[in-house]
């Protein structure tokens, strides 16, 4: 990542962060086990990522942040994660 892209002036934005990206990969590795037919590659672990994260609503928080709002819970992280899995696993993005 190059942190160029994060700055304007002297002010670096590099630590400002959607919260929900990890609780994703989280659930990723969590339900993982429920699914022997993924095959592992990376293409599919990123397609996997790209589209959940696009359906969980975004929050992001830079370092030292109260939130004063609650994130989409668990149990909308997993079934989005879920779905993803088996749309990817479905249809997987190579032969």
């Amino acid at each position: 990542m190059n942190e160029e892209h994060y700055k304007i002036g002297n002010i670096n934005l590099i630590n400002v962060r959607n919260v929900n990206e990890v609780k994703v990969i989280k659930m990723m590795k969590q339900v993982l086990p429920d699914y022997p037919k993924f095959d592992n590659c990376t293409l599919c672990f990123q397609d996997i990522y790209a589209l959940s994260v696009s359906k969980v609503t975004p929050r992001y928080v830079q370092a030292g942040t109260i939130m004063l709002k609650k994130s989409d819970d668990e149990t909308k992280i997993e079934q989005i994660v879920r779905s993803a899995f088996e749309m990817v696993i479905k249809q997987p993005n190579h032969p």
